[in-house]
């Protein structure tokens, strides 16, 4: 087997994984409403886009920002 066909299945694999995440998580309950981070409560404009939002917005841009750092820097 070559490394076009390793990295063709190497993709396969990982397209299959992220769509089962995602189904997973639309299969979820719904959310309560406040966020799982501070305790505030989740904005209405964001539950309405997102039913099983479990953050608030601050706190999800926290969460998003730190997990771009670990990804461009390394875990700290």
């Amino acid at each position: 087997m070559d490394d076009i066909d390793c990295a063709a299945e190497r993709i396969e694999a990982f397209n299959a994984g992220a769509l089962k995440a995602v189904l997973n998580r639309m299969d979820g309950p719904s959310s309560s409403g406040v966020c799982q981070d501070c305790g505030c409560v989740i904005e209405t404009d964001r539950l309405k886009a997102n039913p099983r939002a479990r953050y608030c917005r601050e706190c999800a841009d926290e969460i998003e920002q730190e997990s771009r750092r670990s990804r461009l820097c390394g875990p700290r």
